[in-house]
């Protein structure tokens, strides 16, 4: 199981916050700045705890807010040691997010500096609601700068459906926005920027994705477009069984193959207990086809009803009347995304999104 991220904001952290502030404006009280966080810590999650620290500072800091900001850019700009980064620059963004979308201009310069320290991917959310154009202006400025931090945050901070993000409208609407900055960034360097520019465009594939096709077909031609990147954009249409996304990625879109028995043991099991996935798959088809192999468990829910996850099993190449069996692996144990329940939980073995078999397993203690 995933462990919390909350204990990473810290005492260690408040205190460092603390130092750090007094030592640039005489006024900070860093004994209430302290107090006042690690009090309210214990009945808090990660982002109320970030959100408190950066409501803490405005309060604390002077009322006029460019003054106050230029204090927040010189704190997370010192070179002094620990630096300020990380979860401890996390409250900084978001004193800016929170307090900021009545100084655009200076709010969106001050990310220039901020987002190397720690992503300003949240903090953009509101000016992009308000000031859309001037943010467009700043983003297609970043698109080109040499620090990939700035780089990533034109196509991560635009993102549809960014996790954690507050939903702007406008790029759920209109995933123009968005698309502009990711064709300047579709070669760019660092795979960090360019797995953004993937994720940017599987969230643009929730709801537009015939133009998500169109996009990485046209990237799919160029040579100079790392593969990785338009697999990994195209990865939940491919799941789905999206004609467009497996014709795009040279996957058959219409498997012809016979498929043999499929089992899953233990058929009963108790929590934290691997399943183990068999199935084997015969070529009917009179040319080679390239297939991609997923598996979906319908987990039960705590109403009793089910939820449907697809997860990747595997891709091959069968040539006519070929035949390959197919073996996998899944622990079943609770994470930080999913809670099990016990009951009959149905497995799907999928083809190009399509179903072709079925089978099932008994989980007999969810109390782990």
């Amino acid at each position: 199981m995933a462990k919390p991220l909350k204990p990473r904001f810290d005492r260690d952290v408040v205190e460092l916050l603390a130092t750090r502030f007094r030592s640039v404006h005489s006024q900070f009280d860093a004994a209430a700045f302290t107090g006042t966080l690690l009090a309210a810590f214990p009945d808090l999650e990660l982002k109320d705890r970030i959100n408190l620290a950066a409501d803490t500072l405005a309060k604390q800091l002077p009322e006029n807010y460019v003054i106050a900001l230029g204090l927040v850019v010189e704190v997370v700009a010192s070179a002094e040691d620990p630096p300020v980064e990380g979860f401890s620059a996390w409250p900084l963004c978001s004193f800016v997010e929170r307090h900021g979308v009545d100084h655009p201009h200076a709010s969106l310069t001050a990310m220039e500096i901020l987002t190397r320290h720690f992503s300003c991917e949240f903090a953009i959310r509101p000016f992009l609601e308000t000031e859309l154009d001037l943010t467009r202006t700043f983003l297609r400025r970043w698109v080109d700068h040499d620090d990939e931090a700035l780089r990533r945050l034109p196509s991560e901070g635009t993102r549809p459906h960014l996790p954690w993000g507050p939903k702007v409208q406008a790029l759920v609407d209109d995933p123009e926005i968005g698309i502009e900055l990711l064709q300047a960034l579709r070669h760019d360097p660092s795979e960090t920027v360019r797995r953004s520019v993937a994720n940017h465009l599987n969230d643009i594939a929730r709801t537009h994705p015939e133009r998500v096709v169109e996009i990485t077909r046209d990237w799919v031609a160029d040579p100079d477009v790392e593969q990785t990147m338009i697999r990994h954009a195209l990865r939940s249409l491919v799941k789905k069984g999206h004609p467009g996304a497996l014709d795009v990625l040279g996957f058959t879109t219409d498997p012809q193959v016979e498929v043999g028995p499929f089992v899953v043991t233990p058929s009963q099991l108790a929590l934290g207990t691997d399943i183990t996935l068999a199935v084997t798959l015969k070529s009917t088809g009179s040319s080679e086809q390239k297939l991609v192999v997923d598996f979906v468990v319908h987990h039960v829910t705590a109403k009793r009803s089910t939820s449907a996850k697809v997860f990747k099993w595997t891709t091959l190449i069968l040539a006519p009347g070929e035949t390959a069996p197919l073996h996998k692996r899944r622990r079943i144990a609770t994470a930080s995304t999913r809670r099990y329940h016990a009951g009959t939980h149905r497995v799907d073995l999928q083809i190009a999104g399509q179903v072709m078999a079925s089978s099932e397993f008994e989980l007999l203690d969810s109390s782990v």
